[in-house]
């Protein structure tokens, strides 16, 4: 299917997943990555505690297998890592030992390194991991679980723990032995710097494409500011800060971005009361709240003592 005839849903769909003009893509591979991910979300939600490893690595082996445009067909030519992760490397300051959770292709530990940072990637599955690092980047790479990270690494070990969009992909029964996990491989007064998407402008996985007011795929369960600042507290973290970036088109001319326990205050106050809206409402003002300095997207800083 061209471009010039694709069905509205196959554009949406290729808009959210960054996918290149030139990928070949049509309505039944919408359709049936639609039907595996909601089938595969299914059965995660479901597994019991001790299966989760061996499950979530058997489901993002399938998804990637069966999809495989999901990494094949990214439009890398709109790809700027200096753009896109510029904000990470000044968030962290000096070169560093850090540790990514589910890094994905490990473009933003590639950028780190190229920078001077010692950095360590880690996936549950090659299909998604290992074998799409580049191999000139300065970067270790290891499999995790994601959770219990005191299983793979030695306590007080590294300065920062990052994980952009990966909490929203774990069963939520695990999140709090995440936190605990990462708080324990960090040095005295380490960071773990997260970003996931917030749940008042979601869904953000594959549920967006077809104008579901909820995620019902890959992305288990997406938060709140109070959400995850409570379980970090609860989690050990001595201290936690939001940040923020300037949108990505101002972000060319003026890359500004920063963290504060003041503005952590502030995007609380926002939280609640976009949370008295109705779910359309919301999620439209969400989107656009960077107007307003909220984006619909989580970064927060949290400090080990």
């Amino acid at each position: 299917m061209t471009a010039a005839t694709a069905s509205p849903l196959v554009e949406r769909y290729r808009r959210k997943f960054g996918l290149s003009p030139s990928c070949p893509l049509d309505e039944s591979m919408v359709m049936g990555h639609w039907e595996l991910e909601r089938q595969l979300a299914r059965d995660l939600l479901s597994t019991p505690r001790e299966d989760r490893w061996e499950v979530f690595e058997k489901a993002y082996t399938t998804l990637y297998s069966e999809c495989p445009w999901l990494n094949e067909g990214v439009d890398t030519a709109k790809q700027d890592d200096e753009l896109e992760f510029g904000h990470i490397r000044r968030l962290l300051g000096e070169p560093q030992d850090v540790y990514e959770v589910g890094s994905g292709k490990a473009r933003l530990l590639g950028y780190l390194a190229r920078h001077g940072f010692r950095c360590v990637a880690t996936e549950i599955t090659r299909e998604r991991g290992e074998r799409w690092l580049d191999r000139d980047a300065a970067v270790t790479w290891r499999t995790s679980d994601g959770i219990n990270l005191r299983n793979f690494e030695p306590a007080d070990r590294y300065d920062t723990v990052i994980s952009t969009h990966v909490i929203e992909h774990m069963h939520p029964e695990d999140l709090g032995a995440h936190l605990e996990n990462v708080h324990a491989i960090l040095k005295p007064g380490g960071r773990y710097v997260m970003a996931t998407p917030h749940a008042h402008a979601g869904p953000m996985d594959l549920s967006e494409v077809f104008g579901l007011p909820k995620p019902i795929c890959m992305h288990l369960k997406e938060y709140t500011w109070s959400e995850l600042v409570t379980a970090m507290k609860d989690a050990g973290f001595a201290r936690v800060e939001a940040a923020y970036v300037v949108p990505r088109a101002v972000r060319r001319r003026l890359p500004v971005s920063f963290s504060s326990g003041l503005y952590l205050g502030y995007v609380r106050v926002m939280e609640r009361a976009l949370g008295l809206l109705p779910d359309r409402s919301r999620q439209r003002i969400t989107k656009l709240g960077q107007l307003a300095f909220f984006r619909p997207e989580i970064l927060m800083v949290a400090h080990k003592a």
